[in-house]
């Protein structure tokens, strides 16, 4: 399982830049997509994780100015399944978890700016006056947003959350990327339970979303960025081609599994995020999944091989030292007898 965390966003990666000036033709990255990640964009925010409208609108005008492009998820989809042509400073803006303040806030900026975008839902949460909590969209603010330029795509049917991992709740991990502790049951998943309720919950949400909006899903936002190997092989099965984290990165063609760059919160400054992604190739394009988990248990593997073989080495030469002493000792009595 690799738990992507809460995106710190861009602010932490600010480290020497400065704001610069307009440059209306400049080319800064080919052949690559950052993608934009936003939450609650509201008038005035009342927590860390939300982006003023002013600063959103001023993140708009700044990328315009500056010669960068915004494009569909279909573009999107078809640069990295395909390698289809995207324009020069490519931007993919996107919005998780389906909040009203979308349609109310930061709609009407967009459709200002004609600036394309995607909104990931929690789908068992979209007009549904049961859930409590921060008030989410309806059907029918989605399907108006649909057909004016907002593409919406999955963010789980209903599993947006930490689950605990033992029976007294010390642990806990998205619920999506791994086995999650069973109270009823007094114990952990297995993987087979995990991996059918993962499809279960994957399948509802891509049923509805295909029924509101009459085509099918084939993007999922991992919840918290948070994946596992066989939360993607039960992606692949459902026909979600196209995946994406929380992680900062800078996207290739054939990198089904995206970075993304947060955009949102209230300590972002639009200024120095739009001079970093002017500098995206040099501190985003070398982003990786941390492999080191798995790099630790191989090296681990091959010096407890090499000790083995050492040890059994260090034994036969041990006893063939001692076969040879035997025998000169017993030539010697033979001699003397």
């Amino acid at each position: 399982m690799i738990d992507m965390g809460s995106p710190e966003g861009a602010s932490s990666l600010y480290g020497g830049l400065k704001p610069g000036h307009d440059e209306p033709h400049g080319t800064y990255y080919k052949d690559r997509v950052i993608v934009l990640m936003y939450h609650e964009v509201v008038q005035a925010p009342q927590n860390a994780g939300a982006l003023s409208t002013a600063k959103f609108e001023r993140q708009l005008r700044m990328m315009k100015a500056n010669n960068f492009h915004w494009i569909t998820m279909d573009q999107y989809r078809g640069f990295i399944l395909h390698g289809d042509p995207v324009p020069d400073n490519a931007v993919l803006l996107t919005f998780d978890d389906g909040y009203a303040s979308f349609y109310r806030d930061a709609y009407p900026i967009l459709r200002k700016y004609e600036a394309p975008a995607t909104s990931f839902l929690i789908v068992n949460t979209v007009g549904n006056p049961h859930r409590v909590g921060v008030p989410k969209l309806t059907w029918d603010q989605v399907r108006e947003m649909n057909r004016n330029g907002i593409s919406f795509y999955s963010h789980s049917f209903d599993s947006h959350l930490y689950a605990p991992t033992d029976a007294g709740g010390k642990h806990a991990i998205a619920a999506l990327s791994g086995p999650i502790y069973l109270r009823d049951k007094g114990r952990r998943e297995t993987e087979q339970e995990y991996e059918l309720r993962v499809k279960t919950d994957l399948e509802k949400a891509n049923a509805v979303l295909e029924r509101e909006l009459g085509s099918p899903n084939h993007v999922l936002a991992f919840p918290y960025g948070a994946f596992s190997k066989p939360l993607l092989a039960i992606c692949a099965q459902l026909g979600i081609d196209v995946t994406l984290t929380v992680k900062d990165g800078l996207d290739r063609p054939s990198q089904s599994n995206g970075f993304r760059l947060n955009a949102g919160g209230m300590q972002n400054n639009p200024d120095l995020q739009l001079a970093l992604m002017k500098q995206a190739r040099q501190r985003l394009g070398h982003a990786h999944f941390d492999r080191a988990p798995e790099r630790k248990r191989e090296a681990l593997w091959t010096l407890a091989a090499m000790a083995i073989v050492a040890a059994l080495w260090t034994e036969a030469a041990y006893k063939l030292f001692r076969a040879k002493r035997t025998r000169g000792t017993l030539a010697q009595k033979n001699g003397l007898a």
